[in-house]
């Protein structure tokens, strides 16, 4: 799929024609070069994402300058010239969290590129004749066209952040702003800053909004196999995932992770799902597994036996800091 604004919103291509200086010019072309080329992000994602971190950054703008006096409001309207540019040099938007989740959503721009961007199932289920699920499946569509340009692009708000993200990000905008201001609006900010975070809400969050409905329709019993298919045609990669890590018993994040990062069979393994279920997701999601692959991944899905997949639950439910700390304490990883 092509992203004919993104580009523009991207940084600033580099002369490769002239000489670059910089104490860690050294350090950062030996990382691009020896960089494994599977892991690079591709031209259309750093543009997609680098076109969301600008709009949320323009959000986070304008929501600080609507909290100042109005002559400060002026003043600070001035210093978006590139403020962008100027967080990104000082590191202040290098946040593991943040990037995790700009990339999960160009990785679901990319699953979803052949998808009908008015996901059917989910369209049918708001007019559903249960309550809970079609004031679920309202919710999950209008989060989902908020976040969502006229060019079927996703973005980011506010609230997908999660809270120490939040904070930090809100103040550093306010810092970038505060060039621009006299030298005792300080304070102004701060209050600024504190109004926005006190509505910043992760209940709101697009991930949210999708585990509600997978769990009202887990709840009624109707997030069976038939639903897992139907939402796999759709190319509907985050029903689907919710659907997946609701029937597994397991985090959506971790569950996300197993069905992108070539583990999709263990996951539908973890979610009981059928041989047929499990065809239908590499069917209908060729980027995550590649069409060659297809009969590969099958083959791993009949391979796995029950007790593997309950070791893999029992892991999977233990305290994700606990399971970090394992992985790093593991020889080799440190």
């Amino acid at each position: 799929m092509e992203w004919p604004l993104a580009a523009s919103a991207a940084d600033r291509p580099v002369d490769p024609a002239r000489p670059r200086v910089g104490r860690d010019r050294l350090g950062v072309a030996m990382a691009d070069f020896f960089l494994d080329e599977g892991s690079r992000l591709t031209d259309e994602e750093r543009a997609l994402i680098a076109a969301m971190l600008r709009g949320l950054v323009g959000d986070i703008v304008d929501e600080l300058v609507a909290g100042l006096p109005a002559m400060l409001a002026a003043q600070a309207d001035r210093g978006r010239e590139g403020l962008y540019r100027r967080l990104r040099a000082a590191g202040l938007m290098e946040r593991q969290g943040l990037v995790a989740l700009l990339l999960r959503r160009a990785d679901e721009q990319q699953l979803s590129a052949r998808a009908d961007p008015r996901h059917p199932t989910v369209a049918s289920l708001v007019s559903d004749d249960s309550a809970p699920v079609a004031e679920a499946a309202m919710a999950l569509a209008l989060a989902r066209g908020r976040r969502r340009d006229r060019f079927g692009r996703m973005s980011v708000e506010f609230d997908d952040l999660d809270a120490e993200d939040a904070v930090a990000l809100v103040h550093a905008v306010a810092a970038g702003l505060r060039d621009a201001l006299t030298e005792d609006a300080d304070e102004a900010l701060g209050s600024a800053s504190h109004g926005l975070l006190s509505r910043h809400d992760e209940g709101r969050r697009l991930e949210a909004a999708v585990a509600a409905l997978a769990r009202v329709l887990d709840a009624q019993n109707r997030a069976d196999d038939v639903l897992v298919r139907r939402v796999a045609e759709d190319g509907d990669a985050s029903l689907l995932v919710g659907l997946l890590a609701r029937r597994a018993g397991i985090d959506q994040l971790d569950a996300w992770n197993f069905f992108t990062g070539g583990d999709a069979m263990m996951l539908a393994r973890l979610a009981g799902c059928d041989r047929t279920a499990a065809a239908q997701m590499l069917a209908a999601f060729e980027p995550m597994a590649g069409a060659s692959a297809a009969e590969r991944f099958i083959d791993r899905y009949d391979s796995i036996d029950d007790a593997a997949v309950e070791r893999c639950r029992r892991w999977l439910r233990l305290d994700p800091h606990y399971r970090a700390a394992r992985d790093a304490l593991e020889p080799g990883n440190g």
